[in-house]
């Protein structure tokens, strides 16, 4: 993969766990097992190792200190955050993620915390794919939430993938409408 891959992610949160969630420490990278599984599974250049540095904490006091950052990089193509209250749903777009998985790691990151504060029953998800540069638009990681843990799956179930696209499509519309 040579260009920036899109991420998209859906969690179920009461109020109160949305508050909780927002205002908590950043999860950390050496706390999920399962990265380097992840990693065996993509093809890397220099190697799929996960390297120690990586996962060192994250140098943010909370979720909504990260995701403030991430609204105000251009480069990510946000700002679709939106949390509705109503439906307790948080929906987070960025456009252009990353390419290189290092880095679509310490994305990952925080957005696993969720776990600890989402719906035990929810069917929520985070899934990076290639939405705006291929055709085939492929799966560069798939994360499924339920039990109060996240865990990496291959195959992306298909209305999961078709929530993304779709949420995708309208953060890219709604950025072209404001660049004139």
């Amino acid at each position: 993969m040579s260009e920036p891959a899109s991420l998209y992610a859906r969690f179920t949160l009461s109020h109160e766990q949305y508050e909780a969630f927002m205002s908590s420490v950043p999860a950390r990278p050496s706390g999920f097992a399962d990265w380097q599984s992840w990693f065996d599974r993509r093809q890397m250049s220099g190697g799929s190792h996960v390297p120690p540095e990586i996962l060192s904490d994250l140098e943010a006091a909370s979720v909504a200190e990260v995701i403030k950052a991430w609204r105000e990089d251009a480069w990510t193509g946000m700002p679709p955050v939106e949390y509705d209250e109503l439906r307790r749903t948080l929906r987070i777009a960025m456009l252009q993620a990353s390419e290189n998985y290092h880095e679509m790691l310490r994305l990952l990151t925080p957005l696993r915390g969720a776990a600890r504060f989402n719906d035990p029953g929810a069917d929520d998800f985070v899934v990076i794919l290639d939405f705006l540069w291929e055709e085939e638009q492929q799966i560069e990681a798939y994360l499924r939430f339920g039990d109060g843990a996240s865990r990496f799956e291959e195959d992306c179930a298909p209305e999961h993938l078709e929530e993304a696209r779709g949420y995708l499509g309208e953060a890219l519309s709604y950025l072209q409408s404001r660049a004139g």
